[in-house]
C-alpha cells in the first residue's frame, strides 16, 4: 500500500508530533521538551486514507469502459495458491455482474504472506490439474502485464489463462460436478463472502464474442493485485475443515 501511495502522491504519514513542555521558568530560563515520536498508522487507516485519495478513480460497476486503473467491490472472493515457480504466491478471484449485466472476472495475483492467518494460507490442500500457462503469466505479471511482454499470446488470451489459474486450477473431474463443494477443488484454501476488496488493476479487457466460447461465459477480464480485503471472520470458510476425511492426494 505504501507504494500505491508514493506513487499518487498520498500522505500517509502521521501529520505531527506531540511535543510535551515542562517546567519552563522565564525567570531563569531553564526547563526541558519532551518530544514523542508519531504513532505508525494502522493498517485499516492507510487504507482509508488512500481509498479517500483515490475516490472515484476505483471502479466498482463495470460498466466503465477499459481501462480502469483501480476497482473495488463487496462480494464472495475465493482463495487459493498460485502453482508456478514462485513460491508463496497465491491468486484472489472475485465474480461481478456490472448493472448492464457484464459478466466480470477479477484475478488478483499476491503474496502469501499477506493473507490473515485465519484463512488457512499455510494448510495443506488438494492437489490437482495446474495450468502449463503458468510461466508466460508469471512473466507477464512480472512485467507489468503489458502487451510488450508477450511473445505467444495477446492481452485477451494471456487474460483468460490468468482467469483459468484463478478459478479452475485444480479442478479434477469430481470437483467439476461439485460446484456446492469448492473445497473439492484443488490448491484452494478458504472463500470468503460478503468481502470488501479493493485492487490495482494491470490488465483490463473485453473479450471478443466471436473468439471465445468459454465454460462459464465471461465478458471482461481484469488482472491485478490486491490492496486488502476485509473479511468478517464469521464469512469465512477455511477449507481444510472440509476435507477432513476426504480420499485427496496432497499438495503440501
Amino acid at each position: 500500500m505504501r507504494s500505491i501511495a508514493d506513487d499518487d502522491g498520498i500522505n500517509i504519514d502521521p501529520r505531527w508530533k506531540t511535543k510535551i513542555s515542562l517546567f519552563k521558568i522565564p525567570v531563569v530560563q531553564t526547563g526541558f521538551d519532551l518530544e514523542r515520536e508519531p504513532r505508525t498508522l494502522h493498517r485499516r487507516e492507510i487504507a482509508s486514507r488512500i481509498e479517500r485519495a483515490i475516490g472515484d478513480l476505483a471502479v466498482e460497476d463495470f460498466v466503465t469502459p477499459p481501462p480502469v486503473r483501480y476497482a473495488k467491490g463487496i462480494g464472495r472472493i475465493e482463495f487459493s495458491h498460485f502453482v508456478n515457480e514462485e513460491q508463496k504466491r497465491v491468486v484472489l478471484g472475485v465474480r461481478s455482474i456490472a448493472s448492464d449485466g457484464t459478466r466480470v472476472a477479477v484475478c488478483l495475483f499476491g503474496s502469501r504472506d499477506n493473507v490473515a492467518g485465519f484463512m488457512g494460507p499455510l494448510d495443506p490442500v488438494a492437489s490437482g490439474w495446474s495450468s502449463s500457462a503458468m510461466w508466460s503469466v508469471s512473466e507477464w505479471l512480472a512485467a507489468g502485464c503489458g502487451e510488450s511482454s508477450l511473445l505467444h499470446d495477446d492481452q485477451q488470451s494471456i487474460s483468460v489463462e490468468a482467469m483459468k489459474i484463478a478459478f479452475e486450477q485444480g479442478f479434477t473431474q469430481e470437483s467439476r460436478n461439485a460446484s456446492d463443494r469448492p473445497w473439492t477443488r484443488g490448491y484452494t484454501f478458504a472463500d470468503a463472502t460478503d468481502s470488501e476488496w479493493f485492487a490495482e488493476i494491470y490488465s483490463d479487457v473485453v473479450l471478443d464474442k466471436d473468439r471465445w466460447s468459454l465454460d462459464e461465459p465471461v465478458d471482461r477480464i481484469l488482472v491485478g493485485a490486491p490492496l486488502w480485503v476485509r473479511t468478517p471472520r464469521a464469512a469465512a470458510r477455511r477449507y481444510r475443515d472440509f476435507r477432513r476425511g476426504m480420499n485427496v492426494r496432497r499438495y503440501e
